[in-house]
């Protein structure tokens, strides 16, 4: 009986064997995210000073596919409410960059928001920068 079940248990872990059916389900569901994930992936998003006025943006993305515009998003309040600052139509490229020109002195928190053709919209890692003077 002990090698019954291990054969049973052998069986099923080797071959994916499900009495429900809900295994492809997943397995749909899982590639179907991977798809859509892949479009709105940020491979890369860095700030620097170009001068004392000015912040410059850089960002990349996997692939443009299913990408409609990006939107830049400024904050001087720690990172909690942010306002839009510009929008950039995404242009079958996959490397972007912009220049804050309306910088004042403290801490400028950025991120850029990737908005999908379904509606979804994705959000780039927070940056930081702390500008002294203007």
């Amino acid at each position: 009986m002990k090698k019954l079940f291990v054969f049973a248990v052998a069986f099923i872990a080797f071959t994916g064997f499900t009495f429900s059916g809900k295994n492809e389900t997943v397995a749909n569901n899982a590639a179907t995210y991977a798809a859509a994930k892949v479009a709105h992936d940020f491979t890369y998003f860095r700030i620097h000073h170009q001068s004392k006025k000015n912040v410059v943006l850089n960002w990349g993305i996997n692939t443009p596919a299913g990408v409609t515009c990006f939107t830049i998003e400024r904050s001087y309040d720690l990172g909690e409410f942010y306002d839009v600052i510009n929008e950039i139509p995404c242009n079958s490229a996959v490397k972007f960059s912009w220049k804050d020109e309306g910088i004042f002195p403290g801490m400028i928190y950025y991120r850029v928001a990737c908005h999908m053709n379904d509606g979804t919209t994705h959000y780039s890692p927070v940056e930081t920068i702390r500008v002294v003077q203007r």
